[in-house]
């Protein structure tokens, strides 16, 4: 599993009344960022999670992790399927405690990060349950997407071949 952990803004580490900096977290997968954002969102779901909204983006999630021994009230994040390549996607987890009334949490001794790693393994088991199973079929949709996203597709043509591959 490739994953990159970027560093927080170097401003908050040098002010101490600084407001908390989200860390951000990057997993790669060998699949569409729709299939990537389907299984993430079925993974936040299964994790008893609950989800605050969806972005304006139709490959984007904001959800709360619900209170844990390591925080009161959870942490809130925001999950983000990109394309890398046609065939390639990142998952982005970004994240921060989630507010307790007025009183804000403090230390929540690497929740996030944890969060963040099992959210990404729990979609990579997924993709890789899919993609034995439908091999030739991920890859068509993979290839659809990327024409989509080029612009060789209209949204129309791109729902129709979907519908056509998948109710065969």
């Amino acid at each position: 599993m490739q994953e990159c952990l970027l560093q927080e803004d170097q401003a908050s580490l040098y002010d101490p009344g600084a407001a908390p900096v989200a860390k951000t977290y990057e997993f790669e997968f060998a699949a569409p960022p729709e299939q990537v954002f389907t299984e993430t969102v079925s993974a936040v779901s299964a994790l008893g999670f609950s989800i605050l909204h969806s972005e304006d983006t139709p490959t984007s999630v904001t959800f709360n992790t619900g209170a844990s021994i390591w925080s009161t009230a959870g942490q809130d994040m925001t999950a983000t399927a990109m394309p890398v390549s046609p065939s390639t996607s990142k998952l982005v987890l970004t994240g921060s405690t989630a507010p307790r009334g007025k009183d804000p949490q403090y230390g929540s001794w690497g929740e996030r990060g944890r969060i963040a790693k099992g959210l990404a393994a729990r979609v990579r088991g997924a993709l890789d349950t899919d993609s034995a199973d439908n091999g030739p079929l991920v890859a068509e949709l993979a290839r659809l997407a990327e024409l989509h996203r080029t612009g060789d597709l209209s949204d129309d043509e791109y729902a129709q071949a979907k519908h056509r591959l998948l109710d065969g």
